[in-house]
């Protein structure tokens, strides 16, 4: 057993250079989710109380001597093991596509790549802004659950439109101080934008993502063509598959046999 914490804690201090700032803000909330104490974790951190705070007020990520030993605790989660195994695997991939190693996985569909290769929040904002085509800063901010704008800010700035520019040469998001939605006609004012070219993003395969809220859970996917549904949904889950059936309408407004 002992043999096996060494190892655990060998790999969690070899890992933590590549864990980006945003993801260790979701590790150590996690983490946080289960102590609610900041004397408990500070002395399982062997550091202060102070120190934990700190990070809990300003939304600053753990640094590289505090990192390691957060890893250690919260890698009982399934829910960090799912964002390591996701978010830090997606990093490196990309890094190593951009190193000629080996070629970057495509998919058809600019916005689809960009959510292949960034973090759970990061993608619930693109996801939001491509539905909604504009948001508010305090409306991305409830959406992720962020304690402050510039936790919100530091997404779609070095989380975002860093990913954009590796992957595709070009930021996707930016802020207008006033624009005309060429959809609505609105005029809206401080809010952050999806390039204009995205919102028609296409891909090969199924384009689906699920986020797992408090008391509930959102699916969202990406239609094969603008298609118009019923309201009513059929909602089955088995086994842990989740199936849902919608009937689509024809513009007459006659039904048609349900698409799944």
């Amino acid at each position: 057993m002992a043999g096996r914490d060494e190892r655990m804690k060998e790999a969690a201090q070899r890992l933590t250079p590549f864990i980006p700032q945003n993801l260790r803000l979701d590790i150590f909330a996690s983490l946080w989710e289960e102590y609610r104490d900041a004397g408990k974790l500070a002395n399982e951190l062997d550091c202060k109380p102070a120190v934990v705070n700190k990070w809990l007020k300003e939304g600053k990520s753990p640094n590289d001597k505090y990192m390691p030993r957060i890893l250690s605790l919260a890698l009982h989660s399934h829910k960090v093991r799912e964002l390591l195994q996701r978010d830090v695997l997606e990093q490196i991939g990309s890094l190593l596509a951009d190193l000629d190693i080996f070629p970057e996985r495509k998919a058809e569909g600019d916005l689809g790549r960009i959510l292949d290769v960034v973090d759970g929040k990061s993608r619930q904002i693109l996801w939001y802004l491509w539905w909604n085509r504009h948001a508010e800063i305090g409306e991305l901010a409830e959406l992720t659950g962020a304690e402050t704008d510039m936790e919100v800010l530091s997404r779609l700035r070095e989380s975002i439109n860093t990913a954009a520019r590796r992957v595709l040469g070009k930021e996707i998001v930016s802020f207008q101080s006033s624009k005309v939605d060429p959809v609505t006609g609105e005029k809206v004012l401080f809010s952050w934008w999806l390039e204009e070219d995205l919102l028609s993003s296409k891909r090969i395969g199924p384009l689906v993502d699920i986020f797992e809220e408090n008391d509930h859970i959102i699916v969202i996917g990406q239609l094969p063509a603008p298609v118009e549904l019923a309201r009513e949904a059929q909602v089955e889950c088995k086994n842990g598959v989740l199936r849902i059936r919608i009937e689509r309408i024809k513009r007459s407004g006659l039904r048609i046999k349900g698409q799944e």
